[in-house]
């Protein structure tokens, strides 16, 4: 299952925009980037596929009273979603199907619950009866518990809990709401990875009639996670004391003592993890299935390093999953591939617009800063930005300089040396390109041409 379409009106920043995440002939984009300013919608536009896939009832417990989300109270604002069936159908499983698309929306008001819209399915219809198709939804597409299509939303401010977690005697699966709380609660503490190991630990070691099934889905856990992980760091075991120990580097680090980047990624990859086996329990690999997976700020807490592979991770790890996802990163944009769809939300006259722009995968972070994708931002900081400007403006002076612009001018030269870029040759016509041009006429030797 994949997202197709998403239509967003009368919500926040939106006026109304029409989002396709579909390519022409080769199916749903796999990965779909969002960049932009903070303030642009990006949030906005994760949220509101949240609800979407939450299903009717999801919603409604997620946004009971969606105060600030009409941006004209006068009217509802509105949320559909074309969602594409793969090749198993979530009230038959293990059977395969054609793939099909069906459409649905909510009504939202500014001071009252959120209103189910008139249910929309495209051809063929997924119900033979169309009066059944609200029940449909609600018991098929998106049940409260149980099985049906995957989805997971995941929230800015994700991570493990500070605290140390006890065994559990059960860990059932939970209301599907569950699966986009982080997106709405951002104190929600991402603590289902920690007590999931702890849980099945317990169980292999003392019910061993049932450690079988319960050790594989261990070791898949263990086994994504590790591979998300950096070299040198790996899951080691619980300790006696219910806590999830990892070898870093030779030492046997607890989570409670790990970095928030660390944290950061186990608590997203665990999650995931976890989700992934409750929803699929007969898959022989869960982690293969498909279904749609949302997270705000990819980036946050990951070193430049990380942020080079978390997208490349993420997608050998689930390649059965959509993955759409919100940054600040040149690093994650990138490492995103070619065959990702990137999207730039900017805020204009005070309403979001969404366009599509080249995907940055073959270029350096230098150019993906001054390309469309990030709104020709420079990479130099604004200091020296101005020094470099200023120092064009002097080189480029037609009349004679003054003394002091010869002095000026020569201080300049020395910073804009550092300023060069390293590696390759510039992009003809940017700003490194004419630096150098400057720098390789102004340090000629004497009586060279």
């Amino acid at each position: 299952m994949w997202v197709e379409r998403l239509l967003i009106e009368n919500i926040r920043s939106f006026e109304r925009q029409d989002i396709s995440f579909s390519q022409h002939r080769n199916g749903p984009y796999r990965w779909v980037t969002l960049l932009g300013e903070n303030g642009g919608g990006k949030s906005t536009l994760l949220q509101a596929l949240g609800l979407l896939l939450a299903g009717p009832e999801g919603a409604q417990t997620l946004l009971p009273r969606p105060v600030g989300w009409v941006r004209d109270e006068s009217t509802p604002g509105q949320l559909q979603i074309r969602v594409r069936e793969g090749d198993r159908d979530p009230g038959r499983l293990g059977k395969k199907t054609a793939p099909r698309s069906f459409t649905y929306g909510l009504n939202v008001t500014g001071r009252e619950r959120l209103v189910i819209k008139k249910q929309v399915y495209t051809e063929p219809t997924l119900v033979e009866e169309p009066s059944r198709a609200l029940s449909w939804l609600r018991d098929i597409a998106f049940p409260s518990q149980g099985a049906g299509w995957f989805a997971a939303g995941y929230g800015a401010f994700r991570r493990l809990t500070r605290s140390s977690q006890l065994l559990v005697p059960s860990l059932e699966p939970q209301a599907r709401y569950t699966n986009f709380i982080t997106q709405f609660n951002e104190d929600e503490p991402l603590a289902t990875f920690e007590r999931w190991v702890v849980y099945l630990d317990y169980i292999i070691a003392k019910h061993p009639q049932s450690a079988r099934q319960h050790r594989r889905q261990l070791d898949q856990g263990i086994a994504a996670i590790n591979r998300m992980l950096p070299e040198g760091t790996r899951f080691d075991s619980v300790s006696g004391e219910g806590r999830i120990l990892f070898d870093v580097q030779g030492r046997k680090v607890s989570t409670l003592a790990m970095s928030d980047g660390y944290r950061s990624v186990l608590a997203l990859a665990g999650d995931l993890v976890w989700r992934l086996i409750q929803a699929f329990p007969g898959s022989a690999n869960p982690l293969q299935e498909q279904g749609v997976a949302l997270i705000d700020e990819l980036d946050i807490h990951l070193h430049p390093r990380w942020q080079r592979h978390i997208a490349g991770w993420l997608r050998e790890q689930f390649p059965g999953l959509q993955f759409i996802v919100a940054t600040h990163s040149p690093f994650v944009a990138a490492g995103a591939g070619e065959d990702a769809l990137t999207l730039r939300l900017m805020l204009e006259n005070g309403a979001t617009h969404v366009e599509k722009v080249e995907t940055p995968a073959a270029l350096s972070v230098d150019r993906i800063l001054q390309s469309e994708a990030f709104g020709q931002l420079s990479p130099y900081s604004p200091e020296t930005t101005e020094r470099i400007e200023r120092y064009d403006a002097l080189a480029r002076k037609s009349r004679k300089r003054s003394a002091s612009e010869e002095r000026e001018l020569a201080e300049l030269r020395a910073f804009i040396q550092k300023a060069r870029p390293v590696g390759g040759p510039p992009e003809p016509g940017s700003l490194e390109a004419k630096l150098d041009a400057y720098i390789e006429r102004t340090l000629q030797p004497e009586g060279r041409g």
